[in-house]
């Protein structure tokens, strides 16, 4: 399952600004669909190497944490195309906290509720450790024989 699809990438960059960082014609009017292709290829292929680690891939459905942080990256990648110009802020903010927030769900301090084989899979659910000690070796007496 796709994490991103273009119209995801349309709605957090304008059009006219996915032209201009898609397109090698500067007087298209369109912009380059296999590029973006490549641009949301790239982000979902790292994404999934943060999310390979702790969840079984593909995933189910696609959590809006997911799709946002996938749409961060591939308008980086986008941006990365067009050295001539400056990296706006809110593009390098946005990669960074998209990489951060990727790290945290593998480190499992962001988790996510996946359906694995038609069960919801809660990372976060509270565990049972159970502990079994042996029988002492040196008691009290043990320990008094040797003062």
């Amino acid at each position: 399952m796709r994490y991103c699809t273009l119209s995801d990438l349309e709605r957090a960059v304008p059009k006219q600004t996915l032209i201009w960082l898609s397109h090698d014609d500067p007087a298209s009017e369109n912009y380059d669909a296999a590029v973006l292709e490549d641009a949301i290829n790239y982000a979902e292929e790292l994404a999934d190497g943060y999310l390979v680690s702790r969840y079984p891939l593909p995933l189910s459905s696609v959590p809006t944490i997911i799709r946002d942080a996938v749409v961060y990256l591939a308008r980086y990648w986008l941006y990365q195309r067009r050295p001539e110009g400056a990296m706006p802020e809110v593009v390098k903010d946005g990669k960074k906290d998209a990489l951060d927030t990727l790290s945290q769900i593998q480190k499992g301090a962001i988790s996510l509720n996946v359906k694995i084989d038609d069960t919801v899979v809660e990372t976060n659910a509270p565990s049972v450790f159970r502990v079994s000690a042996s029988k002492r070796l040196w008691g009290k007496s043990t320990l008094e024989k040797w003062r």
